[in-house]
């Protein structure tokens, strides 16, 4: 079963993804700098966090250039569920709490489930904050989005050097 897990470490929070057992995403958080660092086994990157909007909870996803590489938009005022655009693709999430305390991100529809994966935070926090929620939602869906579970290829644009 995968596993994301949650540990507090110096004024960071820091997340693992755990896919049978071997870690696949490392995530450190700095909550008052709303910056994430990142790393998969191929890559690292940093990932900025701004709030957006005033009636709907936004959240601009930039990548360390500065561009904006996506947003996070929860549904109906609710930290519960929403939809994560990452790169031109979207996903929607729930977080499941009864029987036990799980992250579902889907494709387009709630009947396409792409990735499940269980959360655990330590004993202090029996429930996860929202910088934990939009941690753990950006960086598993960023993870899909680099293990290719996505509705099309992504387009680059191309460059023209004079």
């Amino acid at each position: 079963m995968n596993c994301f897990s949650y540990k507090k470490i110096s004024g960071q929070d820091s997340y693992q993804l755990k896919e049978n057992d071997k870690a696949v995403l490392d995530i450190s958080y700095k909550p008052e700098t709303h910056i994430a660092r990142v790393e998969t086994n191929n890559e690292r990157r940093m990932l900025f966090f701004e709030d957006e909007g005033l009636l709907r909870k936004k959240m601009a996803i930039k990548n360390e250039y500065g561009v904006k590489i996506g947003s996070l938009i929860y549904d109906n005022f609710s930290e519960l569920h929403g939809s994560v655009e990452m790169e031109g693709n979207k996903f929607r999430f729930f977080i499941q709490y009864e029987p036990a305390l799980e992250l579902h991100i889907y494709k387009g529809s709630r009947r396409d489930l792409v990735y499940s994966c269980q959360l655990s935070f330590d004993s202090s926090n029996l429930k996860p904050t929202r910088s934990h929620s939009v941690s753990s939602i950006i960086g598993v869906t960023w993870y899909l989005f680099l293990k290719g579970m996505t509705i099309g290829n992504p387009v680059f644009n191309e460059a023209i050097i004079l």
